[in-house]
């Protein structure tokens, strides 16, 4: 079997896809990326390279992962490794406009949109866009952070006007149309290899900040789907729900065509029962409580460590 490596800039997120090769009698490699040099004019070792690199590293101090991921991840590909998750992955992971484009092109429907560069501009974008209440969020965030409703211009205006206003990584805003949800939470379908693993229902009545990952604090206050706050025993839920739902086919077929192969991508049901995708995460987290509280019989992590294991395992042609 040829070794493993999981491409990553963040230590707590691979422990439990440690966990989960350990239980198959598998040890894995990491190549944390940081700082680092791709050499370009070497041969890469024959392995299963997984891209783990997330829009969001720079909440963790890791401003240029994105970037020297993708060089890393161009290196390999030169060479004909065996990549998961690679460029075309990375690439929609850094850009929402991607994403949606790619959504749209496999037949789902993605909220209306508006990209914007420039404090100045976004209040007079806003006021052309005219979709009221409207979601601000950065076209990098990460993990639902900085995400926030507006319910009119003069409060759009104020956050615009003051100390709290930071640009976002990349300078790009999103306005966004407000889906008013037919309950509050919305729901992430989980997919491995291009194939369905389940969907979890993510209570969104605290916050919007959607990392399942067990080390991920709840902490961001704006939520963009919700009227009024209510108490949760439990943020993520499994459901069946949406398992023979025509959705799951859909979302199957934008996998193929974007030639992503570990996502989870996050959908809400309007109260008119239309399902809008707004998310692609191409570093998708588990949350083992939901899990276990389902029976344990699916696992993100389980099904993620055995279609690596099996990549590895099949013979090179």
């Amino acid at each position: 079997m040829r070794p493993i490596v999981i491409m990553h800039e963040n230590e707590e997120w691979v422990v439990p896809l440690h966990a989960a090769f350990k239980e198959r009698g598998v040890e894995a490699k990491e190549w944390f990326l940081d700082t680092g040099v791709v050499p370009y004019d070497s041969v890469p070792d024959d392995a299963v390279y997984y891209n783990r690199m997330s829009a969001s590293s720079h909440t963790r101090g890791h401003r240029f992962a994105p970037e020297l991921t993708r060089m890393a991840l161009t290196w390999l590909e030169k060479n004909n490794r065996t990549v998961v998750n690679g460029t075309p992955a990375l690439a929609l992971e850094t850009c929402k406009l991607s994403q949606y484009r790619a959504l749209e092109a496999a037949g789902l429907h993605v909220p209306a949109t508006r990209a914007v560069v420039g404090r100045e501009q976004l209040v007079a974008a806003a006021v052309a866009f005219d979709h009221w209440p409207l979601i601000l969020k950065p076209n990098r965030g990460g993990k639902g952070l900085g995400v926030a409703r507006y319910d009119s211009v003069a409060a759009l205006e104020q956050f615009v006007n003051s100390d709290a206003y930071a640009e976002p990584l990349d300078g790009i805003w999103l306005l966004q149309a407000y889906v008013r949800p037919q309950a509050p939470y919305i729901t992430r379908a989980e997919f491995v290899g291009r194939r369905f693993v389940y969907t979890v229902q993510v209570n969104t009545e605290d916050g919007f900040e959607l990392c399942p990952a067990d080390v991920c604090d709840i902490g961001d206050a704006f939520c963009p789907t919700t009227e009024e706050p209510a108490a949760n025993e439990h943020k993520f839920t499994l459901t069946d729900r949406y398992n023979e739902h025509d959705i799951i086919r859909k979302l199957q077929g934008f996998l193929e065509q974007a030639q992503v192969d570990v996502a989870g991508i996050e959908f809400i049901e309007s109260e008119s029962g239309e399902l809008m995708v707004y998310d692609v995460n191409t570093n998708t987290n588990y949350n083992s409580g939901a899990e276990q509280r389902a029976g344990g019989e699916r696992t993100g992590m389980g099904a993620l460590a055995d279609y690596l294991i099996d990549l590895a395992s099949a013979k090179i042609e």
